[in-house]
């Protein structure tokens, strides 16, 4: 699944945002191919440019970004592009973030890591040295359980040609059939009926509301 946030900068136009998260108990995670990158980061204050010991004066820690120092050639890449080099920002203002899903809160709250911006990509698109081609957003995927166990009940649904969904109201799987009926079970029902689909009333399906995947539990500060 992907989604864009119009806040997010990209090679053509690049904003001022507050960042992004997931809800901690949302059903996703972010897509291994999902590449953050923040923007006009402070190199004196900002968090992600420091370790531990680092503010201490008598200590020889070298200040180490958390950042992937193999992204160097994507934050030049990004800051070529003409939106950016507009700003006439150093390249050690960026960096390619790398703690995983953003760390324990599933958010990266630009305010606190004291950069101005970010920008989020899914795809070089095949052409790496072209930052206007890739494929701008973020990659979500599905993950059933702490341990992403494919769940028997999903393998049901997708045998009776239903999609598996998840439904906000109760946290609870839903089936979703064709014809737009959702079940908690699969849609194994609808071939009793001569073999043609027949949808129920809609109250016997218990009123289930699946969320639209594009904005179920997504959560994009506000600007």
């Amino acid at each position: 699944m992907y989604i864009s946030d119009p806040s997010m900068s990209t090679c053509a136009c690049t904003q001022t945002g507050k960042g992004f998260g997931l809800d901690w108990d949302a059903p996703f995670s972010f897509h291994d191919d999902t590449v953050f990158t923040l923007l006009d980061c402070s190199t004196t204050s900002s968090p992600i440019y420091k370790t531990n010991g680092a503010d201490d004066l008598d200590s020889n820690t070298t200040v180490i970004p958390q950042c992937d120092r193999a992204g160097g050639p994507i934050c030049s890449f990004l800051y070529s592009c003409r939106a950016i080099s507009l700003l006439d920002l150093p390249i050690s203002t960026c960096c390619v973030y790398t703690p995983v899903d953003l760390g324990p809160s599933f958010e990266m709250d630009l305010q606190k890591l004291q950069c101005t911006s970010y920008s989020g990509f899914y795809s070089f698109n095949g052409q790496e040295s072209n930052p206007e081609n890739w494929k701008y957003g973020i990659a979500l995927k599905y993950k059933f359980n702490v341990f992403n166990d494919y769940p028997s009940s999903c393998a049901n649904c997708e045998r009776s040609n239903g999609v598996c969904g998840y439904g906000g109201v109760y946290n609870t799987f839903v089936c979703n059939c064709p014809g737009g009926l959702n079940t908690t079970s699969d849609c194994f029902f609808q071939s009793s009926y001569n073999h043609s689909p027949r949808l129920l009333p809609q109250h016997t399906a218990g009123n289930c509301l699946v969320f639209s995947l594009a904005y179920f539990l997504v959560r994009i500060f506000s600007v």
